[in-house]
């Protein structure tokens, strides 16, 4: 939908209005930080040059190793797609129904994560209301240390959420735990063109350790952005890139994501479509957008308008997830388990998921073109009319395209002799033998383990 000359048209334009519009920034401290190197305020509007932006770029990461627990947990953020889980939503389908989250569903999406061949990262994906807010940020985290050892979303809401932070990779990795790129938060800018108070503060603190932040604007074309598609690229554009500008301020140096999950709003209802080919158009503008600055990009999700695992939901969610991964995005947050327009997980719907990205991965491997693959001796050796089930190159490669699958591969006898299970049920059934099959890490050192617990349940 957009070509290159299209893409330097949309960030010269997003230069043009920082320059002349300039972004609200709502924390004195950023807007002394800007102004000291140089920006033009008034008051806490901010006013950012090409140059300015061109800095920032310059000093930013084109990609970074996320460490892991392990080093075979490191994440490599800029050079292949990393998948994470749903994020956010405060309510659960149950049922057909939804209800509040509880932190039995955070630590079943815990498992889901732990146990999954392609999704990477363990994302906030239940908000457990079931907990008082004081506690709720550690004891959630504690279920995703203790459930996976995969890297985790670290939340980031208030200033406490990076105390916590902090105070638990102190315990996990040391005093000196920020000395690599460990723990990634995920922040939002406000549309249009601001950055909130608390954006920007914990944007400081998490740059100033040198470690990473995924800044994301959710433009709404329409409503919190203009009613085009290039318009609603500007002002996310502008957004995103005053906070890098931002960032490379506080911590010169520090990884940073582009973030970009904005959609066009209905303007018959006011309210914003995620499971449209308008999202999915967007999401391929935002990885061009970065891959233009040579950011790492967070782009595309596996969402959907639909409230329940259904076709609806694995039409939108195929449009969203594969827009971002065809055009190169490299962290793919919001890719398993989301339905409601971002408002609720299913369990049922992460295996779902999974199944795409699954998909996808295999569709991104590159086909091998060696002797072996090109088999010109075995083509020779069965020569026409001939049957190669038999060869032992077929043999040597029967389980290469062998994966685990709740899809329907047999006849449709074989699949009514068993029962006739429909997907959605597969799906409830897969999540089961998943839970019931768990097996929690056990890297952690004991008394790591104790501290962590003392810390975050005591």
């Amino acid at each position: 939908m957009f070509s290159a000359a299209d893409i330097e048209a949309v960030h010269a334009a997003a230069l043009r209005v920082l320059a002349r519009t300039g972004v609200l920034v709502q924390d004195d401290e950023a807007v002394a930080l800007l102004r000291s190197r140089g920006a033009r305020c008034d008051g806490r509007r901010v006013f950012l040059d090409k140059g300015a932006v061109t800095a920032a770029l310059a000093a930013t990461p084109s990609s970074f190793v996320l460490g892991g627990r392990s080093p075979e947990r490191d994440l490599m953020v800029g050079r292949r797609a990393v998948y994470g889980t749903g994020s956010g939503p405060a309510f659960v389908l149950s049922g057909d129904g939804l209800r509040r989250g509880r932190l039995d569903d955070a630590r079943a999406a815990a498992k889901l994560c732990h146990c999954s061949s392609v999704i990477d990262f363990n994302g906030d994906a239940v908000e457990p209301l079931d907990l008082p807010e004081e506690r709720r940020t550690r004891l959630s985290t504690h279920a995703r240390l203790t459930l996976s050892d995969k890297a985790v979303e670290w939340i980031a809401s208030v200033d406490d959420d990076l105390d916590a932070a902090i105070g638990i990779n102190e315990i996990l990795f040391g005093a000196d735990w920020h000395s690599r790129p460990r723990a990634l938060i995920v922040l939002n800018t406000n549309s249009p063109l601001q950055i909130s108070s608390e954006t920007a503060r914990l944007l400081l603190r998490w740059a100033r350790l040198g470690q990473p932040s995924c800044v994301t604007a959710c433009v709404m074309g329409g409503t919190t952005g203009p009613a085009t598609f290039a318009g609603t690229l500007v002002v996310q554009h502008a957004e995103v890139l005053a906070s890098l500008v931002l960032a490379q301020a506080a911590g010169e140096g520090s990884p940073f994501i582009y973030g970009g999950v904005s959609t066009m709003s209905d303007l018959r209802t006011g309210a914003a479509s995620f499971g449209t080919p308008e999202f999915a158009h967007l999401a391929e503008a935002t990885a061009l957008l970065a891959n233009h600055c040579g950011l790492p990009v967070r782009a595309g999700a596996a969402v959907t308008d639909a409230h329940v695992p259904d076709g609806q939901a694995a039409l939108e969610s195929t449009l969203g997830l594969s827009a971002g991964a065809r055009a190169g995005a490299d962290f793919v947050l919001q890719s398993a388990g989301i339905l409601s327009s971002f408002n609720a997980f299913s369990l049922e719907k992460f295996i779902m998921d999974e199944e795409l990205v699954t998909g996808l991965c295999a569709v991104a491997e590159p086909a091998a073109t060696d002797e072996d693959a090109l088999a010109e001796d075995v083509i020779g050796s069965v020569g026409p009319a001939g049957d190669y089930l038999s060869q032992a190159h077929t043999r040597r490669h029967a389980r290469d395209l062998a994966r685990p699958t709740t899809l329907v591969r047999e006849a449709y006898e074989k699949w009514r002799a068993d029962g006739g299970v429909d997907f959605r049920a597969a799906l409830a059934r897969e999540v089961a033998r998943r839970l019931d099959e768990h097996e929690p890490p056990d890297d952690l050192d004991p008394l790591v383990r104790r501290q962590l617990d003392d810390y975050c349940l005591g």
